[in-house]
């Protein structure tokens, strides 16, 4: 794990790294140094010494060289971690855009948001204490304990002899704690996503007060998470306890049978007192292994969670790119499922004219949608091919195949920015006068001078106090701006008023002037006049033609065709009622 970590810190971020390694090597020597010296001069002392300068100038020596070691070590721990931080998330972030959109019907947005603010941080404190603090401790025992093995080996073994022992409980308790805190990791990310999906569906519990539905699973996912907390935090503390009592037996044994050599002449009483003290230097890293354990077991979950976000397929990219010249579209026997026994998409064939209006019509679930993002390669059709201009799109650059391609949808984002600035995604490069024309021919651009500020009005979230229809000719003025060859609208004039619908229907004119357009088609009505008209059915293409054909035809478009106007007839006398 440290390994793969280290590759996202650069050159420099390694070196300061190293260098929080070796001053706090030296700061923790120089504790030592200073401990010894103090020794030394009570021995002198006692033995009649009147001059202790040297002593003095030596100890005051290391105590500054020991502060500048740690101001050292407090500029330069977090460097190498904050560097890895900000590089990781950068990377995740880069490859959430490269996903498949079939990745985000699986994956829960409370548990991705988890992953890049809770995991990653927890890297970020591995490679700064893991990757510092640790190293510089087992630097420092390192060589306190060959200066003291031989000062007396004998000793020297007995300050050692319980500490395999330990470090075997250790181990078996690092493999249990791995387990549970993979368990408390995935209670955890459930419980944010379930607190997600309620937060979201606040107004339906508000409209079904008696529905405790969603409130029960929240609950249920809470006390999951904090039974596998308290398990978790029972088995640490149980196995720290374990831990530590070889590790007091190691240095009781030390200070007994010292006590004894000593007593018996058989060991010097100045070593003895070293041992003593500077054991403790030595036991530092063994003492502290136990939060190391901690960390490092928080952080090898967060890493593999990290890594099996980075694993997740990419679309590919064409060894050789090619460009469309023109862009007419052309599925040409398509098949595509979403899983085994799901819904498939069967053999769909057929050309969509460049410059040309093709509208998709059918009940839900008939495949209309799934048309749609495989021409965007959400997904990759599983056999046959999908051509614009005579070009596979899956040999086209895929940011240059999404170029070529404007989308209206129903659920238009909005981002909490001014109106300018939600026009301008559409083309960053575009001057103030080209998004002030596009808004124009959306039909948006009375609106938008009525608003306070006007095109410099701040949107809240979502275009929050905005109408559907105002947000869909936002949407629509994006697109005109953007400029591609080929649209895909998922018509946007099935929830609006008549008044937002006339100023819809002219926009969306304006923006398939001499366009490829292929739309989804609710309200058949406002497709009457395109040029050609496919009706889909349980994934099959069953129709195709131009809507007086299809009327006169007498199938399934027809039966819909009828079904809306007998609805219309309904809720017009219903009203007048």
């Amino acid at each position: 794990m440290m390994k793969e970590l280290f590759s996202h810190i650069s050159t420099k971020g390694k070196l300061m790294l190293a260098t929080a390694i070796l001053a706090n090597t030296i700061s923790s020597l120089l504790f030592a140094g200073i401990m010894l010296t103090v020794f030394r001069m009570l021995t002198a002392i006692t033995g009649g010494q009147k001059d202790l300068t040297g002593y003095w100038r030596l100890m005051l020596t290391m105590l500054a060289v020991k502060f500048i070691a740690n101001i050292i070590v407090n500029g330069t721990t977090h460097f190498a971690g904050f560097e890895m931080e900000v590089n990781l998330k950068e990377k995740i972030i880069r490859r959430l855009k490269q996903f498949s959109l079939g990745f985000y019907t699986q994956e829960r947005l409370g548990e991705i948001s988890t992953i890049v603010q809770n995991d990653v941080d927890n890297l970020e404190g591995a490679v700064a204490h893991i990757g510092s603090k640790a190293v510089s401790d087992i630097l420092t025992a390192l060589v306190i304990g060959i200066a003291l093995w031989l000062l007396d080996w004998k000793m020297g073994l007995v300050m050692v002899s319980l500490l395999p022992l330990a470090l075997g409980i250790q181990a078996a308790g690092l493999k249990k704690s791995l387990i549970l805190k993979e368990k408390n990791k995935r209670n955890l990310a459930d419980m944010v996503s379930r607190f997600v999906e309620y937060t979201k569906g606040i107004p339906l519990l508000k409209a079904f007060p008696e529905n405790e539905f969603f409130q029960k699973q929240l609950k249920e996912s809470a006390r999951r998470f904090e039974e596998s907390s308290k398990a978790e935090a029972k088995a640490g503390a149980w196995d720290s306890a374990q831990y530590f009592i070889p590790l007091e037996l190691c240095f009781a044994l030390l200070a007994l049978l010292g006590g004894l050599l000593t007593w018996y002449k058989l060991l010097d009483l100045d070593n003895y007192v070293y041992f003593i003290v500077f054991s403790q230097e030595f036991y530092r890293p063994f003492a502290n292994l136990e939060s190391y354990r901690l960390s490092y077991t928080g952080s090898k979950d967060s890493y593999e969670r990290i890594a099996r976000l980075l694993d997740v397929p990419i679309l590919t990219k064409p060894a050789v790119a090619k460009s469309a010249a023109r862009f007419d579209i052309h599925f040409e026997h398509v098949g595509f499922q979403y899983e085994e026994k799901g819904f498939a998409l069967q053999d769909a064939d057929f050309v969509l004219e460049q410059g040309s209006l093709t509208a998709l019509v059918g009940p839900s679930g008939s495949g209309k949608t799934t048309i749609t993002n495989l021409l965007l390669r959400f997904w990759d059709c599983q056999s046959g091919k999908i051509e614009i201009g005579g070009v596979d799109i899956r040999d086209m650059d895929y940011d240059e195949l999404l170029a070529q391609i404007s989308i209206v949808m129903q659920n238009v984002i909005l981002f909490a920015d001014t109106v300018y600035e939600n026009i301008k995604m559409g083309n960053s490069r575009a001057t103030r006068e080209q998004v002030i024309e596009a808004a124009q021919k959306a039909m948006i651009h009375e609106t938008i001078m009525s608003l306070p500020e006007g095109y410099d009005t701040l949107l809240g979230e979502n275009g929050a106090g905005l109408s559907g229809g105002q947000k869909q000719r936002l949407a629509i003025a994006r697109a005109l701006l953007k400029d591609s060859p080929i649209v895909l609208l998922d018509e946007a004039t099935s929830n609006v008023d008549p008044l937002n619908e006339v100023y819809i229907q002219k926009a969306i004119s304006n923006l398939a002037l001499g366009r490829t357009v292929l739309v989804i088609a609710h309200h058949l009505q406002t497709i009457q006049s395109a040029d050609r008209i496919l009706v889909f059915q349980a994934g099959q293409l069953l129709e195709a033609g131009r809507h007086s054909e299809l009327i006169d035809k007498g199938g399934l478009y027809y039966k819909l065709w009828t079904a809306q106007q007998q609805a219309k007839t309904w809720g017009i006398g219903s009203r007048s009622a």
